[in-house]
This record gives C-alpha cells, sequence and structure tokens, in this order.
C-alpha cells in the first residue's frame, strides 16, 4: 500500500498520516478498494449510522438523485459555473456516484462521501481521488482546495456550523464555496413540480414510473433533513468566515437550469 503522501491528514486531529496510520490518535483507518474510509466502523449510537444508511440507499438505487432535478443542462450550467471560479483543485462534498465531479474540468478532483458503495460507483466515471468521510471531519489538510462545492447536500449536514467551518479550513485564500440547497415545499408545490418534470410540457412516463417504482419499493430516507432559507443558508455559510457574494435563483437568472423556484445557489468567497 501506498503513503498517503499528504493527500490525506487525520480526520480527527488534522495529523498527518504514516500508511493511513494516524500515530496521535493510535487510528489506522482502513482502504476498501482502493479507497480509503474516514468514518469509524462503529459510530456514536447517539446519531444515526450514516455510512450504514447510505450504503443502504446506493445498494437499492443506481443515479439516486437523477429525478432531483440532475439534467444534462443543469449538470453542463454547474459545471460551467465551478470553472469560472477555479481550474485547480476541487473537492466535492457528498459526491455520491461522481456524475456531477466526473463532468468537471478540474486539474486535481476530490470527492467524500458517506457511502463506499457510491463511490465504487465513481471511480468507474473518473479518475478522482475518493475517500468515505463525513463533512464535519474533512480528512484534508488546511488550505488544500481552491472550490469546494455541494449539491443538495448543506441541508442534510449532521451539524450545519462543523461542516462549514471545515469547509472554510480546506479552503485556500482566495477559495470559493458554491452550495446548491432545495428549500421547503409545500404538498401542492411538491405535485406541481413532478408535474412539470414528468407531464407537461413533455410527457415523460418512463421516468414517471421509474420515480413512482422508486417512491414505492426501497424509497429513500435521508437521516438528516434541516430546513433552510436563503437566509438561514447564508448565514451559516458566513458564521464560518465564508462571504457570501451571489445567490442564484429562478428569478434572479432566468436561464439558469434549476428544478424549481425551491432550488437556490449560494457562491461564497474566502
Amino acid at each position: 500500500m501506498e503513503s498517503t503522501d499528504r493527500i490525506y491528514v487525520c480526520p480527527e486531529c488534522k495529523q498527518s498520516l504514516d500508511n493511513y496510520f494516524c500515530r496521535h490518535c493510535s487510528v489506522r483507518y482502513p482502504v476498501r478498494d482502493g479507497i480509503p474510509c474516514f468514518i469509524p466502523d462503529s459510530p456514536s449510537t447517539e446519531r444515526p449510522d450514516v455510512r450504514q444508511v447510505y450504503d443502504e440507499i446506493y445498494r437499492n438505487h443506481q443515479d439516486a438523485w437523477v429525478d432531483q432535478g440532475r439534467s444534462e443542462e443543469f449538470v453542463s450550467y454547474f459545471c460551467e459555473l465551478a470553472r469560472s471560479r477555479s481550474q485547480n483543485r476541487t473537492l466535492e462534498i457528498g459526491c455520491g456516484e461522481g456524475a456531477l465531479l466526473a463532468a468537471m474540468t478540474a486539474t486535481y478532483k476530490f470527492g467524500v462521501d458517506p457511502s463506499i458503495n457510491a463511490l465504487r460507483r465513481a471511480s468507474s466515471r473518473s479518475n478522482a481521488e475518493w475517500a468515505v468521510a463525513r463533512s464535519e471531519q474533512l480528512p484534508f489538510p488546511t488550505a488544500s482546495f481552491d472550490l469546494v462545492v455541494t449539491v443538495g447536500v448543506m441541508e442534510h449536514f449532521e451539524d450545519p456550523d462543523a461542516a462549514t467551518h471545515e469547509i472554510y479550513r480546506v479552503l485556500s485564500q482566495p477559495g470559493h464555496y458554491i452550495a446548491l440547497i432545495q428549500t421547503d415545499l409545500s404538498s401542492w408545490q411538491r405535485i406541481l413540480l413532478k408535474f412539470r418534470q414528468y407531464a407537461f410540457p413533455t410527457f415523460r412516463p418512463i421516468q414517471f414510473a421509474r420515480w413512482v417504482r422508486k417512491k414505492l419499493h426501497n424509497p429513500i430516507v435521508q437521516p438528516f433533513r434541516r430546513s433552510l432559507t436563503i437566509d438561514s443558508a447564508r448565514q451559516c455559510i458566513e458564521r464560518s468566515g465564508l462571504k457570501v457574494t451571489e445567490v442564484i435563483t429562478r428569478s434572479t437568472h432566468p436561464s439558469a437550469p434549476l428544478a424549481g423556484r425551491h432550488v437556490i445557489i449560494l457562491v461564497a468567497s474566502k
């Protein structure tokens, strides 16, 4: 097994690793299928086992989030937004199966996710570096990245303030954070959104049938779901020390291929 060679640090104490072993914490982090795992096998019983939950989601679903506005048009738009901020070292937190990161043009790409099942699929899509890790304990040295992105992840942070402080820590100066969030919808708004996705202006019966099947068979239930607004997301980001410089919505950017008015992109700088 090759040395980490400064790619990773211990997520707990941030000290350097020796062959994935932290001498300070006396912990060796396992590597499975070439993917290091920085989430303990036996997490605290006080919170859900995020590894187990997300492994189960990806065991039962492929392209799990494609029905949440991850169209080719959106991916192209988001990748261009990311490219305009950095083309060097990019980290995606909650990268899932790696479709978005695979489409990005950054020179060095890194992705972390709680699920090794997701990262196994991601590794077949891109030659990025992958690791099982929590957003609240990123296994990277300080100032490692020029850009960090999250898509539909911020509302699922276990500890939003801890996660955004970690994002601030691993960003270089200057660095950028791009966060897509989904604000809450009423029941009627959810129905209208699905109508627009699958019935009007284009009838998509096959995609609709797949969505119904997923809802009825092994429905996806994530362990954390926080209600976010533009203001609460901005405040959380700015408490870390970052400054939100742009807010992208259907209203401010009518041409942006966002799934609905509930989808917001916040761009922050260090």
